[in-house]
């Protein structure tokens, strides 16, 4: 399958036609300046050939230079011109030929064969006219430097466009890519989100609904007991009944009430993150040692999120009273720790890793870090250490 050429920016577009404009006003001015001297035939032929050549260069602009047709069409229209020629100024517009060649052609052959075939041109016609040897041999040499210098001119050319062809499928390889990766970071959002709803619909489903169901058949009871002593006993376990459920319910919306972290400081984040989670009535004590401020977005963004999974699981699934929150930065990475002195809840494996804790697992390990987590004699622990810089080599490249 033949190489595509390259695409044509617009300013080099722009010189392409300026060059053409001046190859083709040079033997436009001969024209003017000799068409007494010349026979009328000649030059109504070099008339209109010039014609043609502005005809065919449109089309081959239209193409989007790369009509391979239109370009030899030109190359051909051109060196007959230069035939019928005889001064320098009908040599501008070989040169834009071997410009036309160069952006349209990606092999680098053809534009040399033209060149070669100037030059030989050249000499024919010189020994067909009997110029002298030395005249022939002068035009010669001045038409092998003229054709040299605008093929190497085309050369050029084509290479830089080729590279600006590559720089631009590079780019937009990029941008798909980036897209791409948008795309999929919206889906995996909408997935810890869906996690997320689940997880939330199902502690109010086996808590709240269980509290306020309890609720329900008191107050019912209360309404149907005849003995008023038995009614008022029912009525007041209904009470304490609504405070404890409005002191789940409140603990629940701070687990997930979002923290405005907006230009605050990692260190200064985890203590916003701390206060969220202090309305639970839960004893939270942050402690923050070393200079975090130099850690990637990345690993700084994880740490948050360890930070927030890490108090939303002790206060929906352990019975803790206090928790300790503790912050190492050093110059090798940050390392830090969750630790409750509560049990699990009820009916909880306090082994079982659930999505968000799985979630926080595979991202430390994709940063070169490491995730910990499980039961102590006084509570649950949970970690994370993660470099300054990941240590994980970056994917290799596409095949060969």
């Amino acid at each position: 399958m033949p190489r595509i050429p390259p695409r044509v920016p617009p300013l080099r577009a722009a010189l392409l036609d300026l060059a053409a404009g001046i190859g083709m006003a040079g033997p436009a001015l001969m024209v003017l300046h000799s068409y007494d001297s010349r026979p009328v035939w000649m030059t109504v032929t070099v008339v209109l050939l010039l014609a043609v050549a502005v005809i065919v260069w449109v089309l081959w602009r239209r193409s989007g230079q790369r009509s391979r047709t239109a370009a030899v069409a030109f190359a051909v229209v051109a060196t007959a011109t230069m035939a019928l020629g005889n001064g320098s100024l009908f040599y501008g517009i070989v040169w834009a030929a071997c410009l036309v060649l160069g952006v349209t052609f990606a092999r680098g052959l053809v534009l040399w064969a033209y060149a070669a075939g100037l030059v030989a041109l050249v000499v024919v016609l010189h020994l067909g006219a009997g110029s002298s040897v030395e005249t022939t041999y002068t035009e010669a040499i001045g038409a092998a430097v003229l054709a040299g210098i605008a093929a190497a001119v085309g050369v050029v050319l084509r290479d830089s466009l080729r590279v600006g062809d590559a720089l631009h499928d590079a780019l937009t390889r990029l941008d798909e890519a980036n897209a791409e990766l948008r795309r999929r970071i919206g889906a995996d959002r909408d997935l810890v989100l869906a996690h997320e709803r689940e997880r939330t619909a199902r502690d109010l489903h086996d808590d709240l609904g269980h509290r306020l169901t309890a609720i329900g058949l008191s107050l019912d009871y209360a309404a149907r007991v005849d003995d008023r002593d038995a009614a008022q006993d029912e009525l007041a376990r209904a009470r304490a009944l609504v405070g404890q459920t409005l002191d789940a319910m409140r603990r629940l919306v701070r687990a997930m009430h979002p923290v405005e972290l907006g230009a605050l400081r990692d260190a200064e984040a985890f203590h916003a993150v701390a206060d969220a989670f202090r309305g639970t009535g839960i004893d939270i004590r942050v402690s923050v040692e070393g200079d975090d401020a130099a850690l990637p977005r990345e690993h700084s963004l994880l740490l948050l999120r360890f930070v927030q999974e890490g108090l939303t699981n002790v206060v929906r699934h352990a019975n803790a009273t206090s928790v300790r929150l503790r912050v190492e930065a050093g110059a090798d990475g940050v390392e830090a720790v969750i630790q409750d002195d509560g049990g699990r809840v009820a009916g909880e494996d306090g082994h079982a890793e659930g999505f968000g804790l799985r979630s926080l697992r595979s991202r430390a390990e994709s940063l070169g870090g490491r995730f910990e987590a499980g039961p102590e004699t006084d509570g649950f622990r949970v970690g994370i250490a993660l470099p300054r810089v990941s240590t994980v080599p970056a994917p290799a490249g596409g095949p060969a």
